[in-house]
């Protein structure tokens, strides 16, 4: 079951702490660090040539309005690192073009509408099962608005790691698990 936390709650006191993953945990503090008492951190604050070593675990998307779809919106991948994009790659495309129709896709619109609703940061850990593929069978995601005008939330800086545990044949972006679980969920301020 997802848990909750505040920022007491996380190790030492520092709500990057929590991330279990090194490079989400870097992610984090560098978009931490760019919103200089701000809500959210501008798209033009992140800079990639800061970032380098986590490149390949970065997405970056744009928060469209749909007014259509539940949750009212859509996600464009702006920008995909090399890890993320594995065995296909979703730039150009809206999430829901790029993710096949069924529980997968259904998980991942839920957490990027979690992810843009704040407020904070989304850490989020899933397991996946699969029925007939080999393909992660955990992916750690932390999504952290952005907003041009430092209010009106309007793109999101997400950061994704999947386990190493098995030689995957297929991303989860094609394979489609049918079996997810949350392993863990919390916001970061």
């Amino acid at each position: 079951m997802p848990r909750e936390t505040t920022p007491g709650e996380t190790t030492a006191g520092e709500p990057g702490k929590a991330i279990l993953e090194l490079p989400l945990r870097q992610l984090y503090a560098y978009w931490a660090g760019k919103r200089r008492g701000r809500t959210w951190p501008a798209r033009a604050d992140i800079l990639p040539s800061e970032i380098p070593a986590i490149l390949p675990y970065v997405v970056l998307t744009d928060v469209l309005e749909d007014g259509v779809s539940e949750g009212g919106l859509h996600f464009r991948m702006r920008l995909v690192g090399t890890d993320v994009a594995f065995g296909i790659d979703p730039t150009g495309q809206l999430l829901h073009e790029a993710v096949p129709e069924g529980p997968y896709r259904a998980h991942v619109t839920a957490l990027f509408q979690r992810g843009a609703a704040g407020p904070g940061a989304l850490y989020s850990r899933t397991r996946y099962d699969y029925a007939d593929v080999a393909g992660p069978r955990t992916i750690a995601r932390i999504f952290m608005p952005l907003a041009t005008d430092g209010e009106a939330i309007d793109m999101m800086l997400v950061g994704q790691m999947r386990d190493r545990q098995i030689r995957a044949d297929r991303s989860a972006w094609q394979a489609n698990p049918p079996t997810i679980s949350e392993v863990e969920e919390f916001r970061l301020p």
